[in-house]
């Protein structure tokens, strides 16, 4: 299978000096917020580069995805899907909202066609996903679908460049990494950066962190994504996510998807007035308040080194109040 993307500009590896000196601990920030501009920022947009290319290498002229209410995936898969010249649909879960706040606001803004699916759950997305798309080919389109997230396999290889990227980054500035926390919502960031990982044949020990689905539920889904992905590399082995130095959580996650902790506002805050970096309350604050907890724990020893990887989402933190 060839396998086509575009180039892109890689996102800012640096130091967290304030909150470093704070908790005790070195933390670096990989900014994947800092990737494009407002609409295609994001870790979404590294799994986008595979799978629009693939969408016009296939001949669609339309791309239909999913996700929640105020989903960072489909607002940004609707601006690079413009960008590109494909009409994009999004077919999204729960109801439409009383106002245009966050993500919504933005694909109003870019014209884009909008359905509200009802839908609560993984399974429940999907369907209505499937279903709108057979709706969009009888009306003479070609559609290209994809599912929550843009996780799979070829979704995932987006993020195994991106840890080649890191690597890079980390020799110039002469840092390894001991640990690293991201935010593990569909599978296929986190999947990417695990492939990544093994192919250095790194140590570094890497943590998920669930914004929705339980620990049995986002492994199933990384595994998937994980296989596929080495696949599409030529690989033939049958990794599996046992025995490798992955530790995923959700009792992070706290009343729901999309409902503040705690914990994750504590994070958002600290990160905003220590070092003027915004997170959201959706994925990277409970993420970062996963990172904070280790370290406060001891799991994060003295002199270990410790990335975050930021995987953007700032405009959905818009819809809510503080």
């Amino acid at each position: 299978m060839t396998i086509m993307h575009e180039v892109q500009m890689k996102s800012p590896l640096h130091h967290l000096p304030r909150l470093s000196a704070m908790l005790d601990r070195e933390i670096w920030i990989k900014r994947d917020d800092a990737n494009g501009d407002l609409l295609t920022a994001g870790n979404k947009k590294r799994k986008l580069q595979y799978l629009l290319a693939d969408a016009i290498q296939k001949g669609a002229d339309t791309v239909i995805t999913t996700g929640g209410p105020n989903s960072n995936h489909a607002r940004a898969t609707a601006a690079m899907a413009i960008q590109r010249g494909l009409k994009p649909v999004l077919v999204l879960g729960g109801h439409k909202p009383e106002s245009k706040k966050g993500n919504h606001l933005l694909n109003h803004f870019m014209g884009v066609e909008v359905v509200f699916s009802g839908a609560s759950t993984h399974e429940e997305m999907e369907q209505a996903l499937n279903e709108h798309a057979e709706k969009v080919k009888e009306e003479g389109l070609r559609p290209y679908v994809i599912g929550v997230g843009g996780s799979n396999g070829l979704g995932s290889l987006g993020f195994v460049d991106a840890y080649f990227e890191l690597k890079e980054q980390a020799a110039e500035k002469k840092v390894q990494f001991d640990w690293l926390f991201v935010s593990a919502g569909s599978g296929g960031t986190i999947a990417g950066l695990i492939y990544g990982c093994c192919q250095h044949k790194d140590s570094t020990r890497i943590v998920g962190v669930s914004p929705w689905l339980k620990t049995a539920e986002i492994k199933v889904k990384m595994e998937a994504c994980l296989q596929e992905a080495a696949s599409l590399k030529g690989d033939c082995r049958n990794l599996s996510l046992d025995g490798l130095p992955v530790y995923i959580h959700d009792e992070y996650v706290g009343a729901g998807y999309g409902c503040p902790t705690d914990g994750g506002m504590e994070a958002l805050h600290l990160l905003a007035s220590k070092e003027a970096i915004l997170l959201d309350h959706v994925y990277t604050a409970k993420a970062m308040a996963g990172c904070i907890d280790y370290i406060r724990k001891g799991k994060v020893r003295p002199g270990e080194k410790v990335l975050f990887w930021h995987t953007g989402g700032t405009p959905g933190l818009f819809a809510v109040s503080g």
